[in-house]
C-alpha cells in the first residue's frame, strides 16, 4: 500500500510530507521500508539520524538515497547527518555507497559505533529534521515491520534523544576509518 502511495506521491507530492503528514503508517516490506527511507531523506531539511545495525544494504545502499544525503550535506553547511551503526564488516566488503559518501563527506557524514553500554538495543531507525521517522522494532532480514510518519515531533524527539544518548558514548568506527586511510 505504502509503495503504491509513494508512487503516487512522485505525481502528486501532497500525499506524505515531512512536517506536515501526521499519519502513523505501518509497514512490513523491504519496498516500503526503502521508499519511505528515500521519501524521508529526499524531504529533509536540516539533519538525519540513523540508527543501524549493519547499515541495512536493502534500504540504504542504493543510488537515490545515497544521493538525497549527498544534495542535503550540500545544501547548507550546518547539515549533520549522523549514522549509527553496530556492525559495519558486511557494509565494508560490499563496498557499501553511504561509507564512500561519509569518506567524501566528512565534514557532514559521521558513522561510529555505539559503546558496549548500548550494544543490547536491537531496534533500527531514521529520523529526519526531528520531525519524521520510520521504527523497527526488531529488524533483521525478513523482517521490515516498521512504523513510519512524517510530521511526529514528539516521537522524533524521543527517538532523537535516545539517538544522542548513545552517540556520545560513541566510538569512530575503527574500520571504517582504515578504509579513509
Amino acid at each position: 500500500m505504502l509503495v503504491q502511495q509513494l508512487i503516487e506521491a512522485e505525481v502528486a507530492p501532497a500525499i506524505y510530507k515531512l512536517g506536515i503528514t501526521d499519519t502513523e503508517i505501518n509497514i512490513d516490506s523491504i519496498e516500503e521500508n526503502a521508499n519511505a527511507s528515500l521519501s524521508l531523506a529526499q524531504q529533509a531539511r536540516r539533519n538525519i539520524n540513523i540508527f543501524t545495525q549493519n547499515l541495512d544494504s536493502e534500504l540504504y545502499d542504493n543510488a537515490d538515497f545515497v544521493m538525497a544525503l549527498s544534495q542535503l550535506a550540500l545544501r547548507d553547511n550546518r547539515t549533520i547527518i549522523r549514522i549509527l551503526v553496530h556492525d559495519s564488516m558486511q557494509a565494508i566488503k560490499k563496498e557499501h555507497r553511504l561509507l564512500n559518501l561519509a569518506r567524501s563527506m566528512q565534514g557532514s557524514v559521521f558513522i561510529r559505533n555505539p559503546s558496549r553500554l548500548y550494544q543490547h538495543i536491537r531496534s533500527s531507525y531514521m529520523v529526519a529534521d526531528s520531525l519524521g521517522y520510520i521504527y523497527r522494532n526488531r529488524p533483521h532480514r525478513h523482517n521490515y515491520d516498521a512504523t513510519v510518519n512524517f510530521m511526529s515531533p514528539r516521537r522524533a524527539a524521543t527517538l532523537d534523544e535516545n539517538f544522542m544518548e548513545v552517540w556520545e558514548q560513541s566510538t569512530v568506527d575503527r574500520d571504517i576509518k582504515r578504509l579513509y586511510i
